[in-house]
């Protein structure tokens, strides 16, 4: 490849920097645009990817040897015009639409720019060099694949902030709590096999060897009413995803905001539950102390959850939801059993 492609292409990863460095920090506009329509933009976006995507494999093949100078020529001018267009986009979202829902617009285009910038590097001798606190989350080096799959993620961008705060509750919160319940019953289960074990072979010089458990036995009591906290926890984040995520059919100003403060609640739910459930793998004669300290945070962060939730949910839900927080603000505990 001559030495004035090269600069051509090296110039075209400067102008897509340029807009990744700009669309990276926009937080939204503070007025909404009456014009502005998810499903519109979701439109939009879709046929951008797509004319991206067409140019950009296009470069891909003048770019192999031997390199065709002028179809590069040609393309890097499209291929700056569709990054302008898709940021340009971008930026026309106002705050009102979700917190959520633009960072994971905001998402999906920082890591399409990531891709392309990547992908140019890989054909040029003097390499763009992008800002690291701008891909630190990228673990990989963007080629022709990835940068496709993140044209395909453009077109896939959430719908609106309701459908964008419930594919990162599924992540960040359903899973997660879901994710420690389990590990949590299988470690007990573990430890309370390993006792009974040790109990039946106690003359062996082998069995505590055979049977040593992560948790320790004097701890499984107290660990089985930690995992009906985390239930009950589970069932509490499973009812909001189901009855105030995924039911939400209005989506004015107030209820955006609404389901961002659920998702940012459920977050810190899903750290509680962690923090909770490793007091009893700790090794420190404090472990109860730190487990009703840590009980206690989760019974009050559940309390906050089910006061949000009631807020909007729908009236043929409330009942379970007032009864919940009834609950959580009559005992000390979480109960062991919360209504179905």
């Amino acid at each position: 490849m001559d030495k004035e492609t090269q600069k051509l292409l090296h110039a075209t990863a400067l102008n897509i920097n340029v807009l990744l460095n700009h669309v990276h920090k926009f937080e939204g506009l503070d007025e909404k645009t009456q014009e502005f329509s998810e499903s519109k933009f979701k439109e939009t976006i879709k046929s951008l990817a797509t004319a991206i995507d067409k140019e950009v494999t296009y470069l891909i093949i003048a770019c192999k040897p031997p390199a065709r100078s002028s179809d590069v020529e040609s393309l890097c001018p499209k291929i700056n015009a569709g990054f302008f267009s898709l940021v340009q986009q971008t930026e026309r979202i106002p705050k009102s639409a979700g917190r959520t829902y633009l960072h994971a617009v905001r998402k999906a285009t920082c890591q399409s720019l990531i891709a392309a910038i990547g992908l140019i590097n890989s054909f040029i001798d003097d390499n763009v060099e992008m800002e690291q606190s701008v891909v630190s989350d990228m673990m990989f080096m963007p080629r022709s694949g990835v940068f496709w799959e993140h044209c395909k993620a453009l077109s896939q961008v959430p719908a609106d902030n309701r459908t964008a705060v419930a594919l990162e509750w599924t992540t960040s919160v359903g899973n997660l709590v879901k994710d420690a319940v389990t590990e949590l019953s299988e470690s007990l289960d573990s430890a309370k096999e390993a006792t009974t074990a040790h109990g039946e072979d106690e003359f062996s010089e082998d069995s505590m060897d055979e049977f040593d458990s992560d948790i320790p036995a004097d701890r499984i009591d107290k660990g089985r009413k930690i995992e009906k906290q985390l239930q009950a926890a589970k069932h509490t984040c499973d009812k909001v995803a189901l009855r105030c995520i995924r039911d939400c059919e209005q989506l004015d100003e107030e209820r955006v905001v609404w389901l961002d403060g659920l998702l940012e609640q459920g977050k810190l739910i899903a750290r509680s539950v962690d923090d909770l459930a490793a007091t009893l793998f700790m090794d420190d004669e404090s472990w109860s102390k730190c487990a009703e300290l840590e009980s206690e945070k989760l019974r009050h962060l559940l309390a906050d959850l089910v006061t949000l939730a009631i807020t909007f949910v729908d009236d043929s839900h409330l009942a379970w939801f007032e009864l919940c927080r009834k609950q959580l603000g009559e005992t000390q505990k979480v109960p062991a059993e919360v209504v179905r």
